[in-house]
């Protein structure tokens, strides 16, 4: 996943790779990757470079080769396990969102989920989810035994990394943003599931009001990016998109944002959200998935489907001191509650587990 643009499975792999090297405890961790390490080695962690960056020979020949030549006592994958295995699997499964709405997910998606993640969750001793919610709809979709789910949550990513209102200011200017404008940013790929299209409807209710304010959108193009694109073209004076952006590009998005709109539909997670109070940043979400779940009294909630409510929450959060003074002191204090370390923790006891 690292190194992949991959978003949010690659900040769940990164961020996990750094808890484990934070934890005093006799084990060893060998991390599998097909482009460059992000990291040097460190404290439990080494880098084995793969074959090829060929899925099918990555879960058919190389891992499960990797698995007999390095000894390994369990096997951790995303999503989908190697097709056969001479020690204990655990695999992660973020959400099953394509279960519930495939119209959100190209054809070859729907193809390749729906025949890999039930078999790598039978194949594996246990599996990890991210929030309550999916644990609850992977039990109940699949029929997979309460017990051999377990929920790890996630925590931010390295765009939570604090940075100085000079170098912030500087990496938005390197974007083509003006600094001087006032922008609501959104973080996610360009794709159905975002709810984008409904967020530029609110958006130009909110500029309707009168505010003066921007809409950013950070995120690289996705299935059916089209879609939003074309449904930005009338406020697109207003609307600015940056593609994908490095963690220190995305860390002075959040910190030179007025407010943080999380629009989707449906989240297994909601790792920017984090991110976004990590900066200080008032956040106005959806009620989409685990997102209420993972937010908790630190954010203002409407319905994804209700452009109406969307745009007075935007409004509000831009326009009412006391709201925003307390969604960005709940939120610093709700991002202290999730850490890669704790996730680290709680994801070896998984591995003991299996083993």
């Amino acid at each position: 996943m690292a190194g992949g643009r991959e978003t949010g499975n690659e900040t769940y792999v990164r961020g996990l790779v750094s808890g484990f090297a934070q934890l005093d405890r006799d084990f060893e961790l060998n991390v599998y990757h097909v482009g460059r390490p992000w990291q040097g080695p460190a404290r439990h962690v080494n880098f084995h470079r793969l074959v090829t960056q060929s899925p099918w020979v990555r879960l058919t020949v190389d891992l499960p080769a990797r698995i007999v030549a390095d000894g390994l006592d369990v096997l951790h994958t995303t999503y989908t396990a190697p097709l056969w295995a001479r020690c204990p699997l655990v695999v992660t499964v973020h959400d099953i969102s394509f279960v519930s709405h495939p119209e959100w997910f190209s054809q070859r998606d729907i193809r390749v989920l729906s025949r890999t993640v039930p078999w790598s969750m039978r194949s594996a001793k246990r599996v990890i989810t991210v929030s309550e919610l999916c644990r609850s709809e992977i039990i109940e979709h699949y029929g997979v035994p309460a017990e051999k789910v377990v929920c790890v949550p996630n925590a931010a990513g390295p765009a939570a990394d604090p940075i100085s209102d000079v170098d912030a200011e500087a990496e938005i200017s390197k974007l083509g943003l003006d600094s001087a404008r006032q922008y609501v940013l959104a973080v996610g790929n360009l794709q159905p599931r975002k709810n984008l299209v409904r967020l530029f409807s609110a958006f130009r209710s909110v500029v309707a009001s009168g505010l003066d304010v921007d809409l950013v959108i950070a995120g690289p193009e996705h299935y059916r990016a089209a879609d939003v694109l074309d449904a930005a073209h009338e406020a697109r004076s207003r609307i600015r998109f940056t593609g994908y952006l490095s963690d220190r590009q995305l860390a002075a998005c959040y910190a030179r944002a007025a407010a943080f709109v999380f629009p989707s539909l449906y989240e297994g997670f909601g790792i920017p959200a984090l991110e976004a109070m990590a900066h200080g940043v008032p956040v106005v979400s959806s009620q989409g998935g685990a997102l209420p779940e993972v937010c908790g009294d630190a954010a203002m909630y409407f319905d994804p489907i209700n452009v109406a409510a969307m745009a007075n929450a935007i409004h509000q959060a831009l326009t009412d001191t006391q709201l925003r003074e307390r969604l960005i002191s709940a939120g610093r204090a709700r991002v202290q509650e999730f850490t890669w370390r704790r996730s680290a923790e709680k994801t070896l006891a998984v591995y003991e587990e299996a083993v």
